[in-house]
């Protein structure tokens, strides 16, 4: 009889990995108990680790087996399909119901959505590509091709303003900065600044010039008596989807009509009355504080 408790074989950690969590595995896996004789303690501990080469073993036949390969390569081709279409088809949609909303693209550029419009993009790969349904007003940063799409055409710009309305089965584009270019299945046409042009049934019904500079969609609009200037701010920050960082000690009060599509204009008319000083950090950051 074995006088210890349990028999451990070196040879046993030969056939397992040699990593310190797997110690207390061996043992247990190759114990023997002490009431048993030698020659079968020895005997069983000798099948015990021809058992584990032959599981090993079929193991191993089964990763090289060919119908084992075809189904991980099915898997991984699966998986691959999957991310791909969560890449190329997730959709990032904004939507406005009985009142404008005003927010901006992921290249920052600005979008004033009419009431019961909606925008929609890739959501994981942004390539400057929208689908608009409704109206809305684009100020476009500029950089690279940026296309809005319809279903009775699209309109590319490199970076300018501009107002898209499709109502029915006619699409109208105004363009008030620089100019931008509509394409759809028979035609394509150049919109330049102070021109809108409209289209049906894929032909060209009429153009116009104009001298607005911003469409009423694109304008704040607010009267204030006696408001609280951190809600006047909290009202610019919306519209015009930037940052305003109000510094006063004091506790302000504004009163006066707001009406532009410009925010500086906004801010200059806010400063002269309150005697503050704005500027801005960023395009979409801007500090309003005391004059020293």
């Amino acid at each position: 009889m074995f006088e210890a408790r349990k028999i451990c074989l070196l040879s046993a950690f030969l056939v397992l990995p040699a990593s310190e969590n797997r110690i207390e595995q061996v043992i247990r896996a190759y114990c023997i108990p002490a009431r048993k004789d030698k020659h079968a303690a020895y005997n069983e501990t000798l099948k015990k680790i021809e058992e584990g080469k032959r599981r090993r073993i079929e193991h191993g036949a089964l990763l090289l087996s060919p119908v084992y390969r075809i189904a991980i390569s099915t898997a991984a081709s699966l998986i691959l399909i999957f991310l791909l279409q969560l890449l190329l088809f997730s959709q990032t949609r904004f939507e406005s119901t009985d009142q404008a909303a005003t927010f901006r693209l992921p290249d920052q550029s600005r979008v004033v959505l009419s009431e019961n419009s909606s925008i929609s993009y890739s959501k994981y790969i942004w390539n400057r590509k929208v689908k608009l349904q409704g109206e809305a007003y684009f100020e476009v940063q500029k950089g690279e091709k940026f296309i809005v799409k319809t279903d009775e055409g699209s309109v590319s710009v490199l970076g300018t303003r501009f107002l898209i309305t499709e109502k029915e089965d006619k699409l109208k584009v105004s363009c008030y900065e620089g100019k931008v270019a509509y394409e759809n299945k028979k035609l394509q046409e150049v919109i330049p600044a102070g021109t809108s042009k409209e289209f049906k049934n894929d032909e060209l019904i009429s153009s116009e010039t104009t001298d607005v500079t911003y469409p009423q969609t694109a304008v704040f609009s607010a009267n204030y008596s006696g408001e609280q200037l951190n809600q006047v701010t909290k009202d610019l920050e919306d519209f015009f989807q930037v940052t305003i960082h109000l510094e006063t000690s004091r506790n302000l009060l504004f009163s006066a009509t707001l009406e532009t599509a410009n925010l500086e204009s906004a801010l200059k008319i806010i400063s002269r009355s309150l005697n503050l000083h704005y500027s801005f950090k960023t395009t979409e950051e801007v500090f309003l504080t005391e004059k020293q």
